[in-house]
């Protein structure tokens, strides 16, 4: 069965060290393997670009990115569910290079070459670990930014990506189920590691809701989402106001030749 190898470089938020990307890039260059590498696999999630499919759809994938979980879900944002029967996951923040240099073994040996670098990307935004979501909602409440919303079975849904705001991860600091994920994020488990103590990250979440939205959550939740449609609707109204007004004072079309005027 043909094995290809999916590597990101993760290059705008240098979540993957330098010295671990610029070996694995060495231990796969010239690499007579199916290798695809990409400067950032969030951008490609957000964009739910069709290559992604392409990559899980046949033959054994070894993925080398970050932590398991957090690529997991990052690949279901984008429409596709990873095969743990065919899909392997390799953690670049957490490097075994003995796992590193196997799979590039194993890769070679399939005897494909072909290859191909997609660049570009650097998005920063959430995915939903749905086998960790009771879907509270708190998450489409409490963000100001229009990233959420809910799917036709009411749960949560990263629908607008990339309306986050770079490097806020306030959302995921205030699920009760520690569900959200910033791949890119420097702090375990928001950036998608495995949860080793459920009773810690329970008081911690119930730390950080206290100080973002006091002691009456679901009151303070509910305000909260209040002025954010009013901030909305004034926006709105503002480029309602201001289209009306270009109309107004646009410089009427010659209605007369449209040719160019003798000089």
């Amino acid at each position: 069965m043909k094995t290809r190898i999916l590597f990101c470089r993760c290059l705008g938020a240098d979540t993957i060290p330098r010295d671990v990307r610029e070996r694995v890039g060495q231990l796969l260059d010239g690499c007579a393997a199916e290798v695809t590498v990409v400067d950032d696999l969030c951008g490609l999630a957000a964009a739910r670009d069709g290559r992604l499919s392409e990559l899980a759809a046949e033959g054994e994938l070894v993925v080398m990115a970050c932590h398991p979980r957090g690529v997991r879900w990052l690949f279901m944002a984008a429409g596709v569910d990873l095969d743990p029967a065919r899909v392997r996951i390799i953690d670049l923040r957490r490097v075994d290079w003995a796992a590193v240099e196997a799979a590039v073994t194993a890769a070679a040996e399939s005897a494909s070459t072909a290859s191909e670098t997609i660049a570009g990307g650097n998005a920063w935004f959430p995915v939903i670990d749905r086998d960790r979501c009771r879907n509270c909602r708190q998450c489409v409440d409490f963000c100001i930014f229009g990233v959420y919303s809910l799917d036709d079975d009411g749960r949560p849904l990263v629908e607008h990506p990339l309306n986050c705001k770079d490097n806020c991860p306030a959302c995921a600091r205030i699920c009760p189920e520690v569900a959200i994920i910033f791949p890119k994020v420097g702090e375990a488990p928001l950036d998608g590691d495995e949860i080793e103590d459920e009773a810690l990250e329970q008081a911690r979440v119930k730390v950080d809701v206290e100080k973002f939205l006091g002691d009456d959550v679901y009151t303070a939740l509910k305000e909260r989402r209040r002025k954010a449609r009013a901030r909305l609707l004034r926006q709105r109204e503002d480029r309602e106001k201001a289209l009306a007004e270009r109309e107004r004072y646009a410089p009427e079309e010659s209605s007369g030749d449209s040719g160019d005027p003798s000089p």
